[in-house]
């Protein structure tokens, strides 16, 4: 029995040292591990340190572009703002116009029309200009329909050529001949100015073109140009009604006339021309509805007036104004350009100008005004040669000594006085 209990003792201490060497491995074991992992602490720790630098390199890279974008050298430089003075020549003629006569003379053997001999002799002094203008006081048809002259004038685009050989410019449309082609001729004659490169202003093909504002920059100055006519010789009642809101700028509307200006000086005109069909025909002198209107359309912010109509010319005016705030403000008016091309004969009628007129746009004192002004005369030479009418237009300074034939060398030469006599004053004279 003593024995048998011996031998159990021996088993239970054998089995107890046994659990207790797997304890010690495992525990071994364990603790090796532990001491190969980090500690999930020591992982953000580590991570986070990674990603500071990697924004703090970001920023400091940031901060070298930011730096170098703004270095002085690499910026743009602004350019320099002018100072001084820079000027714009305006040359305007009065009325275009072609009766048959001339359209006869301007016919060629094969059938086509040629009008640039008539400008010629004009040509040089147009070309000059920064901006040429002129009245169109016809419509332009075509051979369908045909084309006639006085009363209702309608003429071969060929006129358009020459014009444009001449070097004009822009072509005011608005006179009391507009609706002579009705609404056809209004559309074509727009058409074919478009097509010839004409800026035009004084008819329309639609509503949004009679909002248009027609405004023009040459040198750093920017001019809106305006048209206007007094009436268009009761061809509005041949027109649709609708058509006709649109279709010719009237001088009696001007509350629109206002709402043109207010509009050509938002969109940044800093000089305003009206041309203004008025007047009575073949009086040399203007009527006091024509300096009443002229006040009228100074006090609305216009700046220069260069009238037609009259077919004779009529005096200039360069005054200063007192504007409603107080304000002066030279201006400028000619109350009639005469004709510039027509076959017309009479006395007077026979001969217009050049007017030239100069912009002065000044820098440093921040004005926009009136500079020198002055016109050339001249003369329209009707001649037969070789059995086939010409007409010419001539510069009157340049042709007074050149023997012209017959009744042309004292007729050119009675031109000069009659114009200069009439026109001259103590601003402006003629060019010699």
């Amino acid at each position: 029995m003593m024995k048998r209990k011996i031998i159990i003792k021996n088993i239970i201490i054998t089995l107890i040292i046994l659990i207790l060497t797997g304890l010690t491995v495992s525990c071994g074991f364990i603790s090796q591990q532990s001491s190969d992992r980090q500690s999930p602490s020591d992982i953000d720790i580590s991570d986070r340190d990674i990603a500071d630098n990697e924004i703090n390199n970001k920023d400091d890279l940031n901060e070298e572009i930011k730096s170098e974008e703004q270095a002085p050298e690499d910026l743009p430089e602004e350019p320099p703002k002018p100072t001084g003075k820079t000027t714009l020549t305006i040359s305007v003629v009065g009325d275009i116009m072609a009766h048959m006569p001339q359209v006869d003379a301007a016919r060629q053997d094969d059938g086509t029309y040629d009008f640039k001999p008539v400008f010629q002799d004009v040509k040089p002094y147009l070309e000059k200009a920064d901006i040429a203008m002129g009245n169109l006081e016809t419509t332009i048809s075509n051979y369908e329909i045909g084309y006639t002259g006085y009363p209702r004038f309608r003429t071969p685009e060929a006129i358009l050529e020459a014009l444009k050989y001449a070097g004009f410019d822009v072509i005011t449309t608005a006179n009391n001949h507009s609706l002579d082609g009705v609404e056809f001729g209004v559309e074509n004659t727009l058409n074919k100015l478009d097509e010839y490169g004409f800026l035009h202003t004084g008819t329309a093909r639609s509503p949004e073109e009679r909002e248009q504002v027609l405004i023009v920059e040459k040198n750093d100055i920017k001019i809106a140009i305006l048209a206007y006519t007094y009436g268009t010789n009761g061809m509005e009642a041949a027109v649709d009604k609708e058509k006709l809101t649109y279709m010719v700028n009237y001088l009696n509307d001007e509350a629109r006339i206002k709402q043109d200006i207010k509009k050509a000086r938002e969109q940044g005109a800093e000089v305003v021309i009206g041309c203004i069909h008025w007047g009575d025909e073949y009086v040399r002198q203007p009527s006091d509805t024509q300096k009443q209107i002229a006040d009228r359309l100074f006090s609305y912010g216009m700046d220069i007036i260069f009238g037609s109509h009259p077919h004779v010319l009529q005096p200039m005016d360069r005054k200063t104004i007192t504007d409603p705030d107080g304000s002066e403000r030279e201006v400028f008016v000619i109350y009639s350009l005469g004709n510039f091309v027509s076959n017309q004969r009479d006395r007077y009628r026979d001969s217009g100008v050049i007017l030239n007129l100069e912009i002065v746009k000044d820098y440093d004192a921040q004005t926009v005004g009136l500079g020198k002004i002055d016109y050339i005369p001249t003369w329209v030479h009707k001649y037969t040669e070789n059995g086939k009418l010409h007409y010419r237009i001539l510069p009157v300074a340049d042709y007074m000594d050149q023997n012209l034939i017959g009744d042309a060398e004292q007729r050119i030469k009675e031109v000069w006085h009659e114009t200069t006599q009439h026109l001259n004053n103590d601003q402006i004279r003629a060019r010699e």
